[in-house]
């Protein structure tokens, strides 16, 4: 079905990003590379900036979807929306914004969103 791996998580992401703009968000970029990571999706949700990792897993033999997203990850993720926000001359800190997590299981249909994924 998939040609890569690349193609597979493609794919995940546009479903996430489909998912997320019938919930209300809308969409401002996807695959935003700065050093040291990516930024899956980048969403609005009214005035609040979205930073969106899109994560599957086919089974969980090796912890989940969710499970994946560790600290070293959570670090990654912050630190690439510092440097995206830093372009466009901004700030996490003067920047309303959140970091949302959509995981998937073994398909398009099996999926969970969880807003302000990184508070405690």
């Amino acid at each position: 079905m998939f040609t890569s791996k690349r193609q597979k998580g493609a794919s995940f992401e546009h479903q996430a990003r489909l998912f997320l703009q019938s919930q209300g968000l809308k969409f401002i970029a996807a695959n935003q590379y700065v050093k040291g990571g990516e930024l899956d999706l980048i969403m609005s949700d009214q005035s609040t900036l979205v930073f969106v990792e899109v994560r599957q897993r086919k089974n969980d033999r090796f912890g989940s979807a969710i499970e994946s997203v560790d600290w070293q990850k959570q670090q990654k993720w912050i630190n690439a929306a510092a440097l995206w926000l830093a372009k466009q001359g901004r700030s996490l800190e003067d920047t309303d914004c959140r970091f949302d997590l959509v995981a998937f299981g073994q398909s398009a249909t099996d999926i969970e969103w969880i807003p302000n994924f990184l508070d405690d």
